[in-house]
């Protein structure tokens, strides 16, 4: 089940420039050729790399947050679930009719060779049943920004595009951040994070990760 995505070049940048908290130019790729199964974008599990010239890199790392302690706290997500360590499958039941009470939380970082967390514009998209729910802006009121948008109008948000990460002074700084719903279709929900500098989507990017959430009915 474990099908990679391919990866591709990242701007070559120097250790120095990968320190943390560091913006990244993140340059996307050509045609992907990843693989489908199941949805628009399939399945595709595993954090993509990117090597550089063999001095520097970024991998990316999507993970689902238990939410431990709020009331959509999920008992199916390891408790140390993390950019580190990542559990990227949920089985989780449908919110009901016009809540969000059972809604899934993504979270997700760049990390460089040092595991330090690392910046640079972003995106969420979604494929199979569900929706993206929640869209933060980075900064609040500050310059960054983030978009969610339908991007095949069947009347479900399906991309998040983020300008920068979480900068709040708040927890969650420097990771990335987007909430998953369902309130009608049980099935299989693929959520691909990617480096996305022209805030297109995952389609054409080489940086990327995943998650998958199984919405059940009971």
């Amino acid at each position: 089940m474990r099908l990679a995505f391919r990866t591709g070049a990242i701007a070559t940048l120097s250790i120095a420039a990968m320190g943390l908290g560091t913006p990244l130019a993140l340059a996307h790729g050509g045609d992907d050729g990843y693989t489908s199964s199941g949805g628009s974008y399939g399945a595709s599990y595993g954090a993509s790399y990117d090597r550089g010239d063999g001095r520097d890199g970024v991998r990316a790392a999507s993970y689902i947050n238990r939410d431990t302690g709020a009331a959509t706290e999920n008992p199916d997500v390891n408790r140390g679930s993390s950019c580190a360590d990542p559990d990227q499958r949920d089985q989780q039941r449908l919110s009901d009719p016009g809540t969000a009470n059972r809604n899934v939380h993504n979270d997700a970082c760049f990390l460089d060779r040092q595991g330090q967390k690392v910046n640079g514009p972003a995106s969420f998209q979604s494929s199979g049943v569900g929706f993206i729910s929640a869209c933060p802006d980075p900064d609040g009121a500050g310059p960054e920004y983030s978009r969610l948008s339908d991007t095949n109008r069947d009347g479900r948000m399906d991309l998040c595009f983020q300008s920068s990460y979480q900068m709040t002074g708040a927890a969650g700084d420097l990771e990335f951040h987007a909430r998953m719903n369902n309130t009608s279709t049980a099935g299989t929900q693929y959520v691909v994070w990617c480096a996305d500098a022209d805030a297109d989507g995952c389609r054409d990017e080489w940086v990327k990760d995943d998650i998958s959430i199984a919405w059940t009915n009971g």
